[in-house]
């Protein structure tokens, strides 16, 4: 027997306990991280003196991208640590972790020591596939799109409202103190989690005989396996797709308006109702995946939300557009809470946390070259060619999804055997 435990949390009685706690931690969570987004680039000219607003928008998008890249790098090997030591200790260091850093960052005079802080953020926080790794360990399967639902409805809801409480908090108190609240929203939620989600870890124990595996090794094993490969290029070109509007949607916006008045707001109201509609639909898409099947609401809602792109470049004046995002954010929430049960029904128990690992690395790449191939595009084309372009890859990629996902697959069962022979020495 190459596996004493298999990285589960036991009982299973407590789980909904589980999910509900990490749901509002999550969700404040992912709110103090987005409340610094509309006032970096403010607190880069007035607080540390950067020179002009173009340069201001050069560090805003360096410590953006920088931050993704570097969460891209160390996400895999979180996740392989949360599968040998548990998954709440992870999700403790990432909310604890972040709630220290943060609290450091209004306490510097200098650009550069904040890009350090930006990217010691992307290192050592990643409470997304923490959290999502914790409750897919604890859910019965046949809840799996539910939790996995309620999860995303978080992430949603905190990345649309950070950014309209973090202006409103600037405004009343100054960017330093708002960073400082920040932190405590961090720390609250690591707080929640400390006594509210209680797990008894049972890690994986290495068979002796078994031949060891090094951490690439084991995500090659992953990477053989086709519907996770599947899944896993869809999540990231989510990521990329919303992503790669943010640098010229205002543009575009001011292009339909003809003048730059208002440009902003609006600019953050798309935004806005995008994750709203996201936030709405999550949960909802979830049970629906339970019942119907991840592998259906997964193509059917990346095959609309492609498809809702393309009228996007088409549209006459800004409402037109905000109706077609509101409708294409509904369908987004259906993709992400669906890929993930997908990935949790596919990877062993023992590995979840590497895997979501690896998917949140992967994103936060995807997240990273979105902006800066959203502005290549407007740049080279135009704006309205960033809405087709989009489309046609998030196509393709249904298209690919629905050809992998349709075949028959004992992928699960053949991972969870090499798993049992290979894995559990590497660990």
């Amino acid at each position: 027997m190459a596996e004493v435990g298999s990285g589960r949390v036991k009982p299973r009685e407590n789980w909904q306990l589980v999910l509900y706690a990490s749901f509002i931690a999550q969700m404040l969570c992912i709110t103090g991280f987005s409340v610094s987004i509309p006032f970096v680039p403010l607190y880069l000219i007035e607080e540390l003196h950067v020179g002009s607003v173009g340069e201001a928008g050069l560090w805003s998008g360096a410590m953006a991208a920088g931050g993704s890249i570097v969460m891209g790098v160390m996400s895999p090997i979180w996740g392989t640590l949360a599968d040998r030591y548990g998954r709440k200790s992870m999700v403790l260091r990432a909310m604890f972790g972040g709630c220290l850093i943060i609290a450091l960052m209004p306490l510097t005079g200098s650009v550069w020591v904040l890009f350090g802080l930006r990217l010691l953020q992307g290192a050592f926080t990643g409470t997304v596939p923490a959290n999502i790794a914790l409750v897919a360990s604890v859910t019965p399967k046949e809840r799996a799109g539910y939790a996995l639902g309620i999860m995303q409805t978080a992430v949603f809801t905190g990345s649309s409202i950070g950014p309209l409480v973090g202006g409103a908090l600037a405004d009343l108190f100054g960017y330093r103190p708002t960073f400082f609240i920040t932190s405590l929203m961090l720390g609250l939620g690591g707080v929640i989690v400390l006594f509210f989600v209680h797990e008894n870890f049972v890690p994986v124990k290495p068979d002796p005989n078994a031949p060891r595996l090094n951490i690439v090794q084991s995500y090659k094993l992953m990477f053989s396996q086709r519907t996770f490969v599947a899944t896993l290029l869809i999540l990231s070109l989510v990521q990329f797709a919303n992503s790669v509007i943010v640098p010229v949607l205002a543009l575009f916006i001011q292009v339909l308006n003809g003048s730059s008045d208002g440009a902003a707001t609006l600019a953050g109201l798309e935004l806005g109702i995008t994750g709203i509609a996201s936030a709405c639909s999550a949960a909802f898409a979830g049970r629906l995946s339970d019942k119907y099947g991840h592998r259906r609401v997964l193509f059917i809602s990346a095959l609309a939300a492609a498809c809702l792109y393309f009228p996007q470049a088409i549209v006459g004046n800004v409402w037109e557009l905000l109706i077609l995002r509101g409708f294409m954010g509904l369908f987004f929430g259906g993709i992400i809470p669906s890929a993930n049960a997908l990935i949790s029904q596919q990877i062993p128990e023992g590995r979840k946390g590497a895997a979501y690992g690896l998917v949140n690395g992967i994103n936060s790449i995807g997240f990273a070259a979105g902006p800066v191939s959203g502005a290549l595009i407007a740049a080279i084309l135009s704006t309205r060619a960033v809405f087709v372009v989009t489309g046609v890859i998030l196509l393709g990629a249904a298209f690919y999804i629905r050809r992998v996902l349709a075949r028959p697959s004992h992928e699960a069962e053949e991972l969870e055997e090499i798993s049992s022979d290979k894995i559990a020495g590497a660990n």
